[in-house]
């Protein structure tokens, strides 16, 4: 089995499905998801897609269960993060070791290639609930293709969101709310600062009362996923060498928690600009809104899915223990939706997004075995 999920992992980096929205001349979902499909075909899988974004679709394989009211959803994003820096081509899967180099071979699509086979494999056992292993878009960026999974009916009973664990059971993790603040001046040739108003000092004001609300967030630790932070991940302002700025701007990725909502954090950050206009009342600065928000996965460890998951972890790999991790998934947006979450899968958060990107082919297999027993046993 280990040759045939290392050969389908290879032929799936072979495939560029970066991140339109990430990179412009990345590759897309779409070749992907079309061979996606043609997995299926070979397999004699049910196939089918869902529209999400123009040309952009999930896209859905299918063994039928013996209750098609249970329906349990192994989900992987076909996207990845863009490419660069690379020693050699990150579309060309490169073995080293027990290692499988390239770009998604971690995140996600050892997952999904575990998944695929998983479902070919039981084909022919007729599981008591219907298995979907979904293909998902955009994940990388918004998320739009979870979205979109949430609202499709039947409803999905339960799902299991493949993303680079270490085979660990995460029942919680991490949402995000981003969004940008602008602060506005006036222009003035610099010779002559006194006519204009530097749009980069008042915000400098901004930054360090952000600043300081970033170290009080510290005090409020999710006891799986830690505590809440807020990052200025962006900064730009000003035209040229010689002219006083007349606007900055900077974004902000402020992490939730648990118990947390995206609403609660934009409006302690609208109360620290208050602050600022009360006490400099010079300062125009103002949110960009919308922003881009994405909950956390709340945890919930009383769900079936969690029972039957954590004993295929423990009999497969000797994990199992309910755990949390700071970053975010699609399974933020199938939870919202009311559907029981897990996330996992193999390989390291740490080689996600990395330069020469790698998986252990190892522990691709142990997934696969993993997901095997889980959706028989659902």
């Amino acid at each position: 089995m280990q040759a045939e999920l290392e050969q389908l992992l290879g032929e799936m980096i072979r495939i560029d499905s970066v991140n339109p929205s990430l990179d412009s001349k990345g590759g897309g979902e779409q070749s992907l998801a079309a061979f996606v499909a043609g997995f299926c075909t070979d397999k004699g899988l049910e196939c089918s897609f869902q529209e999400v974004d123009g040309d952009r679709r999930n896209v859905i394989a299918c063994v039928r269960g013996k209750d098609d009211e249970k329906r349990l959803a192994f989900v992987a994003h076909l996207d990845t993060v863009p490419a660069s820096g690379w020693a050699t081509n990150p579309f060309e899967p490169l073995r080293s070791g027990s290692f499988l180099h390239g770009r998604g071979s971690c995140d996600t699509k050892a997952s999904l290639s575990a998944m695929l086979l998983a479902l070919a494999s039981i084909r022919t056992e007729r599981p008591a609930s219907t298995i979907l292993v979904v293909g998902t878009v955009d994940e990388e960026f918004s998320k739009k293709g979870a979205r979109a999974l949430g609202t499709m009916s039947p409803r999905l009973s339960a799902a299991v969101v493949g993303e680079p664990t270490s085979l660990a059971l995460v029942v919680s993790h991490k949402g995000s709310v981003r969004w940008s603040i602008e602060t506005i001046g006036q222009a003035a040739h610099s010779s002559k600062p006194e006519l204009g108003h530097n749009a980069i000092e008042d915000m400098s004001i901004v930054i360090s009362d952000l600043s300081n609300h970033a170290r009080r967030l510290q005090d409020r630790k999710d006891p799986l996923v830690g505590a809440p932070s807020l990052t200025i991940s962006l900064i730009s302002g000003g035209t040229d060498i010689c002219t006083v700025p007349a606007r900055c701007e900077i974004t902000i990725d402020r992490r939730l928690v648990p118990g947390e909502v995206p609403s609660f954090a934009l409006r302690e950050v609208e109360a620290i600009l208050a602050e600022v206009r009360q006490h400099h009342t010079n300062v125009i600065v103002r949110s960009i809104l919308p922003a881009v928000e994405d909950p956390p996965l709340c945890r919930a460890v009383d769900n079936r899915i969690t029972t039957i998951a954590s004993e295929a972890c423990r009999a497969v790999a000797g994990t199992g223990d309910f755990t949390g991790v700071p970053y975010g998934t699609d399974a933020s947006q199938l939870c919202a939706a009311g559907i029981p979450c897990i996330v996992l899968g193999p390989g390291s958060i740490d080689q996600a997004h990395a330069v020469n990107e790698f998986v252990d082919v190892s522990q691709v297999e142990q997934a696969f075995e993993i997901y095997r027993m889980i959706m028989l046993a659902y």
